[in-house]
């Protein structure tokens, strides 16, 4: 019986998706991996963990499915919108993102050029949206492709999914979620529901009102499972892992000393 692992919020933290993926297990075909979202926005290495990723889903098609999450939209909103309404480029975190599409000299090269023209907002971010898509075409091609697909991941047992759903809606929340809810939804709902939710978005730390969740997943008592470990405070990214002939949920702590992942259950 296979096993599905999840994870979400990486935010750019290449090096620490890389250490949280030793704990997933693709050798065994029928074993699943399903990445939930916000990829970008956050640490130095945005480009580099959706180029990762990419390659993961192209090697393992029929094992690796990829959601959006909000960053990931605001990102392709800037990029493709003729608008910018929320200024995306001129945040620090959007900085970050459009740094990691180039080296430091090509970055300092274009940021210099438009410097030296003392041109408006709107003409600098136009001239990194062409750079980037002219670099990135096949990256970009590929993310907007993932863009059309749906916002989550129903199995018989659970909802993956960035942040939430109408659950007010139950068997009906397919028709009744607001297509934002799913990326975008907060606060982040508690109790029981006929299915299991995975998803990510709000600190596991925020949702159990306790810091010792940072880097860790929190579970509810119930039907809810939340795995946005705070990256850039915990410096680790949380996987999830269903054991679907246990139906057990288990995920993975690091030992400060020795750095070694241990595997723990989590509803039990």
């Amino acid at each position: 019986m296979p096993n599905i692992y999840a994870l979400s919020d990486i935010h750019g933290y290449y090096e620490q998706m890389i250490d949280s993926l030793k704990n997933v297990d693709l050798k065994n075909q029928e074993n699943k991996i399903f990445f939930l979202g916000d990829y970008v926005d956050g640490g130095n290495d945005s480009c580099k963990v959706l180029y990762y990723i990419k390659e993961l889903y192209e090697r393992h098609p029929e094992q690796t499915t990829v959601l959006l999450g909000n960053h990931e939209e605001m990102f392709l909103d800037w990029l493709y919108s003729p608008v910018d309404e929320l200024q995306w480029l001129s945040q620090v975190q959007g900085v970050c993102t459009v740094k990691s599409f180039f080296t430091n000299e090509g970055y300092r090269e274009i940021f210099d050029s438009i410097q030296s023209t003392s041109c408006s907002y709107d003409e600098m971010s136009k001239v990194f949206k062409v750079a980037i898509k002219k670099k990135h075409h096949d990256l970009l091609q590929w993310l907007l492709n993932i863009s059309k697909q749906p916002r989550y991941i129903e199995t018989d047992q659970q909802i993956f999914v960035h942040a939430g759903i109408l659950e007010e809606a139950e068997d009906w929340w397919k028709h009744g979620t607001p297509i934002e809810y799913f990326t975008q939804k907060y606060p982040a709902e508690t109790g029981y529901f006929y299915k299991d939710i995975i998803a990510g978005h709000i600190s596991s730390a925020e949702i159990a009102n306790n810091q010792q969740y940072l880097g860790k997943t929190y579970w509810d008592g119930e039907n809810h499972f939340y795995i946005d470990g705070t990256v850039e405070k915990s410096g680790i990214i949380p996987v999830l892992k269903y054991d679907s002939e246990k139906k057990m949920y288990s995920s993975f702590e690091k030992d400060e000393k020795t750095k070694d992942w241990r595997e723990v259950y989590v509803n039990v």
